[in-house]
């Protein structure tokens, strides 16, 4: 099973590290990210997706052991000694338990501290002329077509701009023309980017006709890029598992019963893979790992779907994800019950 788990675990890995670089370079290409800070959030986008790889890793190791000891009839000589199937158990914990107490670390401690040390460094490069979307001397658009900005100059250090133009094209049709004397990039608590802007004019109106409405700011801000909100806001999810033990936020209750269910689902499905990994030769040699695997994305689609009922409310905080860990239980012990009946 070791071997097994890394082998998966190094596929799982490559896997997912290909299509966050492939993500990251397109920021990097729109303007939204710098070349030298694509590899540093790759570090810690790899740390925050471990406790997912690692639990799928664990799973799938498990079932490909005990699937090939079905194909190659080992599994005849076992029943015929006189043991059970429910004899796997604990070898299997003992090479699961640690994992999952990995795991559990990796969810409640590292993947907090991954958010909250990309957030910050997002942060910091945002203010540096390589990643913001307004490079001094150059027109750039956003990702939307919609909105057109242009610096003259941009000081680094103090991450300010000077002589800041911008045009934003409403949805009626409209387009509105901003010319300031300084501007620049600052991240919100919920990780979106705005530019502000300082001492200048806004000039709104639809092309071909002459009217036209002027205004006069001393302070103004818009937003670079909207991004789909997720379940928790980056701020949340940054947050120590510690100060979301005592939140009565719902949002922040369900970030903290998404963290717990991970290690608990792990170790659930982990002993799931026993009885799953059944072999009929008259049944399709795949016909139980694609049921196994279903059943597994199943349930974690059920913890994902639980983290967004506890941040919307409807569901107490006290009830949270438990209901969910006692069906996957039962399921559990409804597979050894029938496979030892089968035997």
């Amino acid at each position: 099973m070791s071997w097994v788990a890394i082998a998966v675990f190094s596929v799982l890995l490559l896997v997912v590290m290909t299509t966050q670089i492939v993500k990251l370079l397109g920021q990097a290409t729109l303007g939204v990210l710098g070349s030298g800070a694509v590899w540093v959030l790759m570090g810690f986008t790899s740390l925050r997706y471990l406790p997912m790889l690692m639990s799928l890793m664990l799973f799938i190791a498990i079932l490909m052991t005990m699937t090939r000891l079905w194909k190659d009839n080992e599994m005849v000589v076992w029943f015929a000694s006189g043991r059970s199937i429910r004899s796997f158990v604990r070898p299997v914990l003992e090479f699961a338990v640690p994992i999952v107490l990995l795991i559990a670390a990796l969810s409640l401690f590292a993947w907090p501290w991954a958010q909250r040390e990309s957030r910050d460094f997002r942060e910091k490069s945002a203010q540096r002329q390589e990643v913001s979307q307004v490079a001094p001397g150059v027109f750039r658009e956003s990702s939307e077509a919609d909105r057109i900005y242009f610096v003259e100059q941009f000081v680094a250090d103090t991450g300010q701009g000077r002589n800041v133009f911008a045009q934003l094209r409403g949805k009626n049709g409209k387009i509105t023309v901003v010319v300031a004397n300084e501007g620049g990039l600052f991240l919100d608590q919920h990780g979106e980017r705005w530019l502000w802007l300082g001492k200048g004019h806004a000039y709104t109106g639809v092309p071909g006709t002459a009217a036209y409405e002027t205004t006069e700011f001393q302070r103004a801000q818009v937003k670079v890029e909207t991004q789909d909100k997720p379940v928790s806001s980056p701020s949340t999810q940054a947050k120590s598992s510690l100060e979301l033990w005592g939140s009565s936020s719902p949002e922040e209750q369900g970030e903290l019963a998404w963290r717990i269910a991970l290690p608990i689902s792990a170790l659930i499905m982990a002993l799931c893979a026993i009885p799953f990994a059944f072999f009929n030769p008259r049944g399709g040699r795949a016909l139980n790992l694609l049921g196994a695997i279903f059943v597994y994305f199943l349930y974690y689609n059920f913890i994902n779907i639980g983290q967004a009922w506890i941040a919307d409310g409807k569901i107490p905080a006290v009830v949270g994800m438990w209901p969910i860990h006692a069906a996957a239980l039962a399921m559990m012990f409804a597979l050894y019950r029938w496979r030892g009946r089968a035997r």
